[in-house]
């Protein structure tokens, strides 16, 4: 799915930083690990630590269709880490009349030490789609929880 989306990049976003995803730590989960950090975080086996005390500071974190790079801030700010997750969606891509390929749809966004997200705009929009804030809240609301696990799951 990363080579998919890094060629998406290139012909969809060719300002895109594409380094940042070639260069992070390549993270993915399947279904039953996904299932077993929800598991142990329901039951109290694992608890949530601060986003910052996570040791990875550039890494990208793979499940299902969903992509979401992940940078530690080090600005000396709230933000724990700066976030673009990228969807793979049914949406149509047109690279050209004669060459169709499925799309990504992005939300960009932070969260604190206590995993609390902002949205931020993003400049990688699919072309006729409108960006609904509350349903991009929604998306984020849903694999922050994952996310939260598996990040206080690799905190030494």
């Amino acid at each position: 799915m990363l080579k998919r989306l890094v060629e998406f990049l290139k012909n969809n976003h060719s300002d895109a930083n594409i380094k940042e995803y070639l260069d992070a730590k390549y993270i993915q989960l399947n279904n039953p690990q996904l299932k077993q950090i929800a598991n142990a975080l329901s039951r109290g086996e694992l608890n949530a630590k601060p986003a910052s005390d996570c040791g990875a500071s550039h890494f990208i974190f793979h499940f299902g269709s969903t992509l979401i790079l992940l940078q530690k801030d080090t600005a000396n700010s709230n933000t724990a880490y700066q976030a673009e997750l990228a969807w793979e969606t049914d949406f149509l891509s047109v690279r050209s009349v004669r060459d169709k390929a499925k799309g990504f749809y992005f939300i960009n966004f932070e969260f604190d030490n206590n995993y609390k997200t902002t949205l931020k705009k993003t400049k990688k929009v699919i072309k006729g789609h409108i960006n609904n804030t509350t349903k991009n809240q929604e998306i984020i609301d849903k694999i922050m929880p994952v996310l939260k696990g598996f990040m206080s799951a690799i905190t030494d």
